[in-house]
């Protein structure tokens, strides 16, 4: 009996494997372990979430659950749990929550600490999991070097726990919609932030041994009607905005899975989309892994299978109607043979066969990775008249309980509970000593408030407004208005999921601190920060609106009846603020320092590039000084921008960014690198990616609504919009200068314009090659046919930069 040892021995066990047995080895066996096959060596993957730290109460429900009755027929896990299991995520939730901790009776908050203990014991060596900070604060970051970092801490975390398969590294699911209810585990609005920096996620998990997991395959972007609802989306919104994350991720970033995602897009599910997960994924990126449903949203497991989605989770599931399908002829036994091949080459890189093992989990090396992660991408969105940074002689207030305990992880499968924790009252005292920091109340030598409100983000449940914790609202008012009284300078921190209206409150606030969803070490990262110790260095990676109304899916999200229209096409976040010229209350790619910079002096080594020559690229050369008085970090930012563009496009994208450090006074010199790439545009009429020549602009600065610096460039090489062979002819006569083009070509003596013209006219629906074929080729008499071909190839390119 051949056992799985190397890629060489897969075919032989494959072939050995009756077909109950390859249904079996695709299918999960519980909640997070999939199914194993001793007898041919095959182990049990354990696939748990996620990327924010390892899901220990999955940990704990997948224990409970083996000791119980459990069924997940028809997708969904039903179980037979008692009462104090029911009660553990409500339990939990108090756990995350300050206030709502502080409000509890003392029996439930018994039961909370006993529960823990409980779950403890599932845990190896009782050592919790670290908290790391979401998709939305990594790419706050703009910082690449972090979160691969981060992706490390994780792989080594999960590795400890015995962990194959870390779910949700990354969550790059574009930021359609600011209420949606997972955004926050998504990296960015924009495709080219998204791109560049979620792949080095998975390069981090992956170096620990651990197998990577983007999802959600794809454009999962609501929680409302999330099981199957119905996205009609153009294949250029696809392309060029929900796709390039995830291509990054397998080209770039090596992943070697990738979850499928519960939504339909053009009304096939996407587990079940022979398009998406076959003739995209692994047709034109060259996936070579294997893909994972999302748990329960392989609807039909036969069709699953053949449209590509390898891995059915969770179990226990029957395998009936896979075999069933295959021996009716309906599914091909080679399409599991096909499957099992690509979860079993993977497999041999996954701990359950290596046997790579974190022996002990590394505390402060975790700590540290989430804490630079934290004050990389905390971003500072106000700061009138110098409020922050505080000196330690100051006397500080804060308010609102999320002062003493952040939100530091999302619900759903994205939390994680754990011991490791910091806050940023706690943190401000050990930096300027307790007589200096207070709470809850304000006094004549108070110099300022802080207040911390939020609002947390749910997977199963989309958001219902914009607005912060009602709670916290209503404190936040009460608050500001006594300070105002007091005249007393005021500082706000949002701990938010996303987004939030700031209407209400922003003129009464000197300064405005964001650090989202901040993981473990966010009260630590914001309270240096506060003090001056980190000089904040994030940038907003998605636009924070004025009001709901301008967004660009109002009106279109969440959809009705389980279908949505992503009206908005490829006008996501700034892409649409711009176009439609609405100002934002903070854009895409903003956020303050406490020093300045300039950016400037921009430079393109040449004023043209010929996009049909290979590597034909250009140097785009920047300065950025800083101009203030103390040390810090700024995001160089490079957008393009087409003139007069055929194919409507948006007034500007993202293309490239550096961060860099520089001390005061210093001045360095950025080169980005403008590729062919960068320029093209997906075409829906063609279903090709096409650049058209034409004038293109350079911009540089520090946010999407802040260029600096810009230049123009040329490009050349073929047109696609053009005048071609299948142009009608039609279209020709009504172009000036098109026909006195096509006449230089035409034989001399034996054509003449007007006839000519009045050929064209009778034939107007016809195309270019087809009227050279029958008109203008058989007047070339005495000519040979290697001498026509090169007249018309010369006809062609002539006419092609006509539009």
């Amino acid at each position: 009996m051949e056992r799985l040892k190397d890629r060489s021995s897969v075919k032989k066990i494959i072939g050995q494997m009756t077909l109950e047995e390859k249904a079996g080895a695709l299918t999960g066996g519980s909640l997070f372990f999939g199914t194993g096959l001793e007898k041919y060596g095959i182990p049990s993957l354990y696939f748990l979430d996620g990327g924010t730290g390892a899901n220990y109460f999955q940990m704990y429900l997948d224990c409970f659950c083996k000791n119980h009755k459990m069924s997940t027929e028809g997708g969904s896990a039903l179980f037979d749990m008692n009462s104090e299991a029911q009660a553990v995520p409500e339990l939990l939730a108090l756990d995350a929550d300050e206030q709502a901790a502080a409000q509890a009776d003392e029996k439930t908050r018994k039961e909370v600490a006993m529960m823990k203990e409980k779950m403890k014991a599932y845990i190896p060596g009782g050592v919790m999991p670290g908290c790391f900070p979401p998709g939305i604060l990594l790419g706050a970051t703009w910082d690449g070097e972090n979160i691969r970092r981060v992706g490390r801490a994780l792989g080594k975390e999960a590795n400890y726990y015995g962990v194959d398969v870390l779910l949700g590294t990354p969550n790059v699911n574009i930021h359609r919609d600011p209420l949606g209810g997972r955004l926050f585990e998504g990296y960015s609005e924009d495709p080219c932030l998204v791109a560049q920096l979620a792949p080095e996620l998975v390069k981090g998990v992956q170096e620990e041994g651990v197998l990577a997991n983007p999802k959600h395959f794809a454009a999962n972007n609501q929680e409302t009607d999330r099981r199957g609802v119905d996205e009609t989306v153009q294949k250029r919104a696809l392309y060029e905005i929900y796709f390039p994350g995830f291509r990054a991720c397998i080209q770039e970033g090596k992943s070697k899975t990738v979850m499928s995602a519960y939504n339909a897009i053009n009304g096939e599910c996407c587990a079940m989309n022979r398009w998406l997960l076959t003739d995209v994924l692994r047709g034109e990126w060259g996936f070579e892994g294997f893909v994972v449903s999302d748990w329960g949203g392989a609807y039909d497991q036969a069709e699953a299978l053949r449209a590509g989605n390898d891995y059915d989770m969770p179990g226990p599931r029957s395998i009936a109607p896979i075999v069933e399908a295959v021996k009716s002829g309906r599914l091909p036994e080679k399409v599991l043979d096909t499957a099992l091949e690509r979860v079993l080459n993977m497999m041999l890189e996954a701990p359950a066969m290596t046997g790579k093992k974190t022996e002990k989990i590394d505390i402060e090396d975790s700590r540290q990775a989430a804490y630079d992660a934290a004050k990389e991408g905390i971003v500072l969105l106000k700061n009138e008249g110098g409020t922050l940074p505080f000196s330690t002689d100051a006397n500080i207030s804060f308010f609102g309980g999320k002062s003493k305990k952040f939100i530091e992880s999302g619900g759903g499968s994205a939390n994680v509970i754990t011991d490791r924790t910091s806050n940023v009252y706690d943190c401000s005292r050990k930096i300027a000593g307790d007589g200096r920091v207070r709470f809850g109340e304000i006094t004549d030598d108070t110099d300022a408030v802080v207040v911390t409100v939020g609002v947390i983000g749910q997977e199963g449940f989309d958001r219902a407004s914009l607005s912060i914790d009602a709670e916290d609202e209503k404190m936040l008012k009460e608050t500001l208005e006594e300070a105002k009284r007091s005249g007393k300078k005021t500082v706000v921190i949002l701990n938010v999921c996303g987004p939030v209206d700031v209407r209400e409150f922003i003129d009464d606030t000197d300064a405005l601190l964001c650090v989202f969803i901040p993981g473990m070490e966010g009260g630590r990262a914001a309270a240096d920060i506060l003090y001056g110790r980190v000089n904040p260095s994030g940038k907003l990676p998605l636009t924070f609106p004025k009001r709901y109304e301008d967004c660009p899916t109002y009106g279109n999200f969440p959809g009705r009846g389980a279908k949505v229209m992503y009206g908005e096409g490829i006008f996501v976040g700034y892409r649409y603020y711009d176009m439609k010229n609405i100002e934002p209350m903070f854009p895409f790619g903003f956020g303050l320092s406490y020093t300045q910079f300039g950016i400037g002096h921009l430079h393109l080594d040449r004023d043209c590039m010929n996009v049909d020559r290979e590597g034909d690229d250009l140097s785009a050369t920047v300065k950025v000084k800083n101009t203030g008085r103390c040390g810090g970090k700024e995001v160089v930012q490079l957008y393009i921008a087409q003139e007069k563009p055929t194919l409507v496009k948006p007034p500007k994208e993202l293309k490239a960014f550096r961060k860099v450090w520089l001390e005061p006074g210093e001045e360095k010199e950025i080169t980005f690198t403008v590729t062919a790439d960068m320029l093209q545009s997906y075409d829906d009429g063609t279903e090709k990616w096409q650049i058209e020549p034409g004038y293109y602009k350079v911009l540089v600065g520090n946010s999407s609504r802040n260029i600096c610096a810009e230049a123009s460039f040329e490009v050349k090489g073929y047109n696609p919009y053009g005048v071609n062979e299948d142009t009608p002819l039609g279209k020709l006569v009504m172009i000036p200068g098109a026909l006195d083009e096509l006449m230089k070509h035409c034989p001399e003596g034996r054509l003449t314009r007007e006839s000519v013209e009045l050929s064209i006219l009778f034939a107007a629906t016809g195309k270019l090659s087809e009227y050279w074929d029958k008109v203008i080729a058989p007047a070339m008499e005495g000519i040979g046919d290697d001498e026509k071909q090169r007249r018309y190839e010369a006809m062609l390119a002539a006419m092609n930069r006509f539009h």
